[in-house]
């Protein structure tokens, strides 16, 4: 299962470097806790490890089939023997597991029948090794045969010359469970391996010290649920358990399996803190769950040594994540994911060693830690650009700050597929000036310019995602140019051993539930072979919602989808289909195939094979001449027919209730974002919101036509304002600085709720806040006032609408979540913030 360097080649690549080993060994026994470790599981005496499947902290479990006990690595799965066996079965699953049985089950020493040998009410008492016979009468029976002293068959002479045998010694090796039935007191396992060993060694003349050495370091024999850690050099061994007892306290899932494949890979190995990273390179493993614990022990034994030589990790060019201390919402708190961050790439010291302080004093979680490290990292490049590379912090000046939030504004994704989002940027930008901050409060940056701050001007505009999701629908005259192209898809494409013509029927199969259905890839991909139901001349489709976790959910289909599916159905029929697979609509390739279905990469592949070997796709655009547009084809992705879906029962007037459900969403909030809203759907929505405006004490104001529900009033953040001069400046010239409820031209209604509510929150956290500062009481008396007059407003649109019947109360929520999204394309006013001017530096 791995894949190793003979240990005479890895010996050479070890590098002994210079510290004291005792007391390195000494270091980790004292802080070793294995005292309380896993007592039902370890055996610290004997450095064996045997996991019990029953405890969830043990990856290992049972094989599923009766009456084997080989372990596996997964729960409810069969080893290999079973599986084969099952395969030949021509039994279901279940009744395999029930029934099901390995013709050979291998016994393991201390565990075999007792010797069949019996005489005169006297029982052998060694151990059944061959063909119900000990080891000693096999080996007696067979002498005889070969030197013609008998002739008998092993059953007959067993019961006429064999003689009963007394217990043998308990086999030398620590924790062996067989019994020594000659004159070396071995089992007759690790008899043939002492053999072995002589052999090799050319040892011919063994005394029994050699004997002793040797079994001492010897492990008895294993089962798939242990793993010894006994013939590993001793300070290696230390290493190992330090590193296993501190792992278990961060993520308590230990798997013996991989363990066992950790110990054959340290071969040649006498200490994990002696490793160079070429060597750590050099054992590299196939399994990656043992990659995963490897990953784990060195950087555990990395930060215990660190410790051990009293090296601060903050201190190091390259930060080991693990071991900063940060803060997650793993189980056990602290983030236990390795990665590692070269901390040179924040070329200015002091920001360098402000970062270091921060995570010390404030031991922040894993994002906050994310967004402060790449905004140290942009605005060290911004800095590095300015006259002075920004290495003199005292020196810095506000143009300084003006380039940083230059280059935080232009950042873009790390895939290069366009700008980070302004809430990214934002988030940077913010999380930058409150290191900024940290440091002048702890008075560590007390060198640093009063100029290199956040000034007014220093914004991120803000940039709605909404338009970019409703982008992804595939235009309809597209979707007919693909229709018409069916007949090319999955040409050419190769699935397991399934003739082409299969291939092709099922990605048409899988391409028609996508563009008909709105259904997620994934949720096509995991559709059951009996997914369809009739109802009545009608069909069902039959799937589960996975990422709401919401089974068996229904949706109504076309008759023209329900028989592609059955057209497939009957194709499938006639297939060989991997044992696991044979539940799915759209089996796995092969029984070795990571999914037991059709995997997300093959469909995906389908598609772009399929839409770049269409010659043409024209949009209904044209271009200056009148010739038509091509459509960007890297916009057909699987993903993107949900998008169509959506869009395609939008346009055909479908309520956005009935929409939300078809979606399978909670929130018809959610359902917008697939969509454009068409300005038909707009002037339904406003010429149902006009009917419903209030005015500032929650008193009915209905406006008397659209028209003047959009041309005299303006949307602010808390309701429509319809004073003349503030409509005529777009909303951005409020005479009293957005104190809505205070005015006698504000107007809002329903769709403006979640705005008001949130505002009224945010007030109550202010008036703490002044309370806590010991602020006027004026300041207190200003904003009690605001939110008693808030909560009016929303009492009675609440009231209003708790009185109206379910259908109208209904379509106003519709068109409250329309307008929502509407005005959420054109950005509101920005509420002033009260500011006070930068003071001058002497160096501006």
């Amino acid at each position: 299962m791995s894949v190793l360097t003979p240990a005479h080649a890895l010996e050479s690549d070890v590098i002994s470097l210079p510290f004291d080993r005792a007391k390195w060994r000494e270091w980790l026994i004292g802080h070793t806790d294995d005292a309380s470790w896993r007592l039902d599981e370890w055996d610290g005496r004997h450095w064996l490890f045997t996991g019990d499947p029953d405890k969830e902290s043990t990856a290992i479990w049972r094989c599923n089939s009766a009456g084997c006990h080989v372990a596996v690595r997964a729960t409810r799965h069969l080893c290999r023997s079973c599986y084969e066996q099952f395969l030949e079965s021509g039994l279901s699953r279940e009744e395999f597991t029930t029934v099901g049985r390995r013709a050979l089950v291998r016994s393991l020493p201390g565990s075999r029948p007792p010797c069949s040998v019996e005489h005169d009410g006297l029982r052998c008492a060694l151990e059944a090794a061959t063909l119900g016979a000990c080891t000693p009468h096999y080996a007696q029976w067979r002498h005889q045969v070969r030197s013609g002293q008998t002739q008998l068959e092993l059953d007959d002479w067993l019961r006429i010359h064999a003689e009963p045998r007394p217990p043998g010694d308990p086999c030398r090796v620590g924790a062996c469970a067989g019994t020594a039935h000659a004159r070396v007191p071995l089992c007759t396992y690790h008899r043939e391996r002492w053999r072995r060993y002589r052999k090799e060694t050319a040892l011919k003349a063994a005394t029994n010290e050699d004997l002793g050495a040797w079994a001492a370091a010897q492990h008895p024999c294993l089962t798939g649920f242990q793993f010894s850690l006994i013939a590993l050099p001793d300070l290696l061994r230390h290493e190992l358990l330090y590193a296993l007892v501190e792992r278990d306290k961060q993520r308590p899932t230990l798997s013996p399996i991989a363990m066992r494949l950790m110990v054959r890979g340290l071969a040649g190995v006498d200490s994990i803190a002696a490793l160079t990273d070429k060597k750590l390179a050099d054992l590299g493993y196939l399994d990656r769950n043992c990659e995963a614990h490897w990953n784990d022990v060195v950087r555990l034994v990395r930060g215990a040594f660190d410790r051990f030589c009293g090296i601060d990790p903050l201190d190091k060019p390259v930060w080991e994540l693990s071991d900063l201390g940060l803060r997650s919402r793993t189980r056990s708190g602290i983030r236990t994911t390795a990665r590692r961050l070269d901390v040179t790439k924040i070329r200015q010291d002091w920001l360098r060693q402000l970062l270091a302080d921060w995570i010390k004093e404030a031991t922040p979680e894993n994002a906050a830690f994310r967004i402060a490290y790449e905004s140290c990292v942009v605005a060290s490049r911004a800095l590095a650009r300015r006259p002075g590379g920004g290495d003199d912090p005292s020196a810095l000046k506000v143009t300084d700050m003006d380039a940083v939030v230059t280059e935080i504004r232009g950042q873009g994704r790390k895939d290069g597929t366009g700008p980070l989002s302004s809430g990214s940027r934002n988030e940077l930008l913010t999380g930058f000036c409150q290191l900024l901050d940290f440091g002048r409060r702890l008075q560590i940056l007390d060198h640093l310019a009063t100029g290199f701050a956040r000034h007014p001007h220093h914004k991120i505009p803000y940039e709605d995602s909404s338009e970019d999701m409703a982008g992804k629908a595939i235009p309809e005259v597209v979707i007919a140019q693909l229709d018409a192209a069916t007949d090319l898809i999955g040409v050419g494409l190769v699935y397991g051993k399934f003739p082409p013509e299969v291939v092709q029927a099922m990605m048409l199969t899988v391409y028609i539930l996508l563009r008909d259905t709105g259904r997620r890839p994934w949720e096509v991909r995991w559709l059951r072979i009996d997914c369809l139901e009739a109802d009545g001349s009608e069909y069902v489709l039959i799937w589960d919602n996975h990422k709401s976790r919401r089974n068996k959910r229904r949706l109504e289909i076309s008759r023209e989808t329900a028989f592609a599916i059955q057209a497939w159905l009957e194709i499938r029929r006639t297939l060989t289909i991997p044992a696991r697979s044979r539940t799915f609509l759209f089996p796995a390739a092969s029984s070795h195939a990571h999914d037991a279905c059709i995997d997300s990469g093959t469909v995906a592949k389908m598609l772009r094979s399929w839409v770049d070997s269409l010659p043409t796709l024209i949009t209904d655009a044209v271009d200056k001449d009148g010739r038509p547009l091509e459509f960007d084809r890297s916009r057909i992705f699987a993903y993107a027919f949900r998008h169509t879906y959506a869009q395609r029962h939008a346009d055909a007037g479908t309520p956005l209730h009935t929409l939300r459900d078809l979606m399978d969403h909670k929130s018809a909030d959610t359902t917008l974002g697939y969509f454009r809203v068409s300005l038909e759907r707009r002037r339904k929505a406003v010429e149902t919101m006009r009917l419903h405006v209030v005015d500032r004490s929650g008193q009915a104001a209905p406006t008397s036509s659209a028209t003047a529900y959009e041309a005299r009033s303006v949307a602010v953040p808390f309701g429509n304002c319809t004073e003349p001069s503030n409509v005529k400046a777009g909303g951005g010239s409020c005479p009293i600085r957005f104190q809505c409820s205070g005015c006698g031209f504000y107007r809002p209604d329903p769709s403006f709720l979640p705005a008001v509510e949130d505002h009224i929150r945010a007030l109550k956290a202010d008036r703490e806040t002044a309370r806590a500062m010991q602020a006027a009481e004026f300041v207190i008396r200003n904003i009690t006032d605001q939110i008693d007059s808030y909560q009016s407003v929303v009492a009675g649109i609440h009231t209003k609408l708790a009185a109206m019947p379910e259908d109208e109360r209904r379509h106003i929520e519709e068109a409250s979540a329309v307008l929502r999204k509407v005005r959420a394309t054109a950005p509101l006013p920005v509420l002033p913030i009260p500011t006070v001017p930068a003071r001058s530096t002497s160096d501006e």
